[in-house]
């Protein structure tokens, strides 16, 4: 690995369209071709995500800039794309939003916007470090560098960023945890709490029910709920497999998370809070008829935490009142095309049921 210090036309540093700040965004999609990411189209569309999300405040940047010139505090790191001598392209792999506040800004200047001459003559050819060596070692350096800049750095991304990162670096060329955490400067427990979150998001991803609800927001309610230990044994998550084994716990789990339909309305998830309700999920899952009233569709999640701290003895009667409501509600969620052409492992969990459902009706009407 070599690196060269260059000065560069702003035109010839090309953003990477999938940088790791785009991928919660909506309608999100990565740009496979590599020789694809110099297209306008392709350019524009990055610029517009750096530029449209609030949260990366590129036009705070681009006035800083807009009254200060460009100050080469933090170095743009780039890797060769395209080219040579002075057709080459450079691919930004550090500092894309100073490259794109530079380019918004000269974009402005050129519809007429006002940018003082001397800021202008700052933005004519940029300091940059070109990064040279393998393709392995370039891929490897630049999510070490990415890392110690947004993971452990004083600019951090968001919590999935940061997540999705971990888990390349541990599946990559950094096999184990403390390998990761050395890496970046974070404890081997935080990489850990990342990897084990990432992975069970990844899970309820995969599921056929429940999958189109997990969404990268969605992350931070893994990342407290495997911190928290009676949590975590309530779903038997695995730290061979990194998933959740206990079908049920796991699958009132996802209820949990995500919203339904009543009566052709859309009620919210129950868990809004990750920092405070997955927290208090700890005094309800080791107890029988809390639980109930957590999973029953009817009742809140207040209703589970109070009846968790309350000291008053449950009968039967009020755990088989929430059960009952909480299967009523899990036979409703299937569409009609399951129903229609069950799977045979459906339709055995269905025989079962019908014993179930004929030996209690004897015990009611008996």
């Amino acid at each position: 690995m070599e690196f060269h210090t260059l000065s560069v036309a702003p035109d010839r540093l090309i953003l990477d369209p999938n940088n790791y700040r785009f991928h919660d965004l909506q309608g999100f999609r990565p740009v496979t071709q590599r020789t694809r990411f110099a297209e306008a189209g392709v350019q524009s569309k990055t610029l517009s995500y750096l530029q449209d999300t609030e949260s990366f405040e590129l036009n705070t940047l681009k006035d800083s800039i807009r009254s200060n010139g460009f100050v080469p505090l933090d170095q743009i790191v780039v890797e060769t794309l395209s080219g040579e001598g002075e057709e080459t392209l450079y691919l930004v792999v550090e500092g894309n939003r100073r490259a794109a506040a530079v380019k918004a800004l000269l974009a402005d200047h050129a519809a007429g916007g006002d940018v003082p001459e001397k800021v202008l003559n700052s933005l004519a050819a940029l300091p940059v470090l070109q990064i040279t060596g393998t393709e392995i070692e370039r891929r490897e350096y630049q999510k070490t560098l990415m890392a110690i800049r947004h993971v452990a750095g004083i600019t951090e991304w968001g919590p999935y960023q940061q997540a999705r990162l971990v888990v390349e670096l541990y599946e990559g060329q950094v096999p184990s945890f403390g390998a990761v955490a050395q890496r970046i400067g974070i404890s081997n427990k935080e990489v850990a709490r990342r990897y084990r979150a990432s992975k069970a998001l990844e899970q309820m991803g995969n599921d056929e029910e429940f999958g189109d609800y997990a969404a990268p927001k969605l992350y931070v309610f893994f990342h407290e709920a495997l911190s928290q230990p009676k949590v975590r044994d309530w779903l038997q998550f695995s730290d061979v497999t990194y998933t959740a084994q206990n079908e049920v716990s796991r699958r009132t789990f996802y209820e949990l998370l995500s919203p339904r339909k009543n009566e052709g309305s859309t009620v919210p998830a129950k868990l809004q809070n990750a920092s405070v309700q997955v927290r208090q999920l700890k005094e309800i899952v080791d107890k029988e008829y809390p639980l109930s009233v957590l999973a029953d569709p009817e009742k809140s999640f207040d209703d589970a935490l109070k009846a968790a701290n309350s000291e008053t003895p449950v009968d039967e009667k009020g755990i088989l009142e929430n059960s009952l409501g909480s299967a009523l509600q899990a036979l409703r969620r299937p569409g009609i095309d399951a129903w229609d052409n069950p799977s045979e492992r459906a339709q055995e969990l269905w025989a079962e049921i019908l014993k179930v459902v004929e030996q209690a009706k004897k015990l009611i009407e008996g």
